[in-house]
């Protein structure tokens, strides 16, 4: 299986996804489309939490793993 119907059994869910140049991102991964994945991520700095959007190529992925939350 690839990563393209990989991702799309993802979308939706809490997910880790590792790059190819060592990045490690995690967030719900929202959509995916023409070779992208995009991720909400939230991440708190002081006192605010802030929403960023992020848009990876699936050719630069490594692995994604969904997280389980507990």
């Amino acid at each position: 299986m690839g990563f393209d119907q990989k991702a799309l059994k993802l979308v939706g869910k809490r997910v880790e996804v590792k790059m190819f140049n060592g990045l490690v991102i995690n967030g719900t991964m929202s959509h995916v489309s023409k070779g992208y994945v995009c991720f909400i991520t939230r991440f708190k700095q002081a006192d605010e939490e802030k929403t960023t959007f992020r848009r990876l190529s699936l050719r630069d992925v490594t692995s994604m793993v969904e997280v389980q939350n507990g």
